[in-house]
C-alpha cells in the first residue's frame, strides 16, 4: 500500500537518498548538476505553480516521489518520478503519475511533457501505456533521454 502526500521539507534527505539510489541503478552519476531542483523543491515546484508528491510505505518510509513543474500557462513537465527498486513493479509509478496528471488538469494545464533516460525501459512502458506520445530521443545536459508529450484536453 502506498500513501501519497505532498512533499514537506522534512522529506528532503529521504528524497535525496531515493534519487541517488534510483538514478545510480540507471547508470548515471547521481550528483550531476542536472538534479539541482531536488535541493529547491519549494521554489522549483510548489511556489512555482506545480506540485511535488512523495509516496510512503506502511512504516512511513519514502519509497516513491514525483514532481509537476509549471513551464508556462498551459504546459507542465512531470519530473523526478522515482520508485525505490525494491518497490518497483507494484503500480506505484502508475499511482504517482495518475495523481500528478490529475493535479495538472485541476491546475488548468493542457499539455504535459516528461523525459526518461533511454535505458529506463519500465518508464517508457509506463508513459506509452498512459497515452504519452514519444517525441524522439534527445541529449539533455549530456544525457540521452526519450521525450514524451501528452495532451490533457481535446
Amino acid at each position: 500500500m502506498l500513501h501519497i502526500r505532498r512533499y514537506s521539507t522534512a522529506d528532503h534527505d529521504d528524497i535525496w537518498r531515493l534519487h541517488l539510489l534510483v538514478i545510480a541503478a540507471a547508470g548515471v552519476e547521481p550528483t550531476h548538476l542536472h538534479y539541482h531542483d531536488i535541493f529547491h523543491i519549494d521554489e522549483q515546484y510548489l511556489s512555482g505553480g506545480g506540485e511535488f508528491l512523495v509516496g510512503t510505505n506502511r512504516q512511513g518510509t519514502v519509497v516513491a516521489m514525483g514532481g509537476l513543474k509549471k513551464l508556462d500557462f498551459e504546459t507542465a513537465e512531470i519530473k523526478r518520478l522515482r520508485v525505490h527498486p525494491d518497490y518497483q513493479r507494484r503500480g506505484y509509478g502508475q499511482l504517482l503519475l495518475s495523481r500528478l496528471e490529475g493535479t495538472a488538469a485541476e491546475l488548468g494545464f493542457r499539455r504535459l511533457y516528461l523525459d526518461a533516460l533511454t535505458n529506463q525501459h519500465g518508464a517508457k512502458r509506463l508513459f506509452l501505456n498512459n497515452g504519452y506520445a514519444h517525441q524522439g530521443a534527445s541529449v539533455i545536459d549530456g544525457f540521452w533521454v526519450n521525450v514524451y508529450e501528452k495532451s490533457l484536453r481535446g
